[in-house]
């Protein structure tokens, strides 16, 4: 950092290998595909009623929304790196990002249009319309602008646990403290990666902890 008269200059430092290997791991380790799931999870160990949910519809629950928003958009990757519809599964270029975005959506639409009429408390299908609505606020965006996908992702994990601790007082402050401290690691890493700058990182987590917050508070 260098001081002039009463301006700041930041000269910026790439960063190393292990710096870019860190920050590689931590993003495939908390993939936005991967957060819906995550946050069911963390509703059925809340400590609240959902916990009283028999097992057998917690796992039939856990495999549609794990193989609708994780399981087939990943499937679908290699299929668009084949027909060089993009270049890699980091998918940098915002172009890129597009097209499976469109896919991940329709597989969201899938997992909700088979959940929607299941019977189930109020605030887990509250949840999982806030993920397909995050999802196509995700897409609308990207065709003009690249949002962070990962913290819109864990944005919204932490808008669904302080929705959960609000509604029904719910003791998970620690999950809460900790997703904080993680959400700071994933912008950390998309910022290392140069995947995004400050503003899209910054949008994709209020982005997702407002919408998510919403739906799961008011439902």
């Amino acid at each position: 950092m260098i001081l002039r008269g009463k301006k700041i200059f930041i000269m910026n430092k790439n960063p190393t290998k292990i710096e870019n290997l860190s920050a590689k791991v931590v993003s495939y380790l908390f993939h936005p595909l991967l957060m819906p799931t995550i946050g069911l999870y963390l509703f059925f160990n809340s400590g609240t009623y959902l916990e009283t949910i028999n097992n057998e519809a917690k796992n039939f629950l856990y495999l549609i929304v794990g193989f609708s928003t994780c399981i087939l958009p990943i499937l679908s990757l290699p299929v668009f790196i084949y027909r060089r519809l993009i270049k890699n599964i980091e998918m940098d270029v915002r172009n890129e990002r597009i097209i499976p975005a469109i896919f991940a959506l329709l597989f969201y639409f899938l997992g909700y249009y088979l959940l929607k009429n299941i019977p189930m408390p109020n605030i887990l299908l509250a949840y999982i319309s806030s993920v397909v609505a995050i999802a196509s606020l995700a897409l609308l965006i990207t065709i003009w602008w690249k949002i962070s996908f990962h913290t819109l992702a864990i944005g919204g994990i932490i808008g669904a646990l302080i929705a959960l601790s609000l509604r029904l007082d719910a003791d998970i402050q620690y999950y809460i403290m900790f997703s904080l401290i993680l959400a700071g690691f994933v912008a950390t890493a998309r910022l290392r990666l140069n995947a995004h700058n400050y503003l899209q990182v910054v949008a994709g987590f209020v982005l997702g902890l407002s919408v998510v917050f919403s739906f799961v508070y008011f439902s």
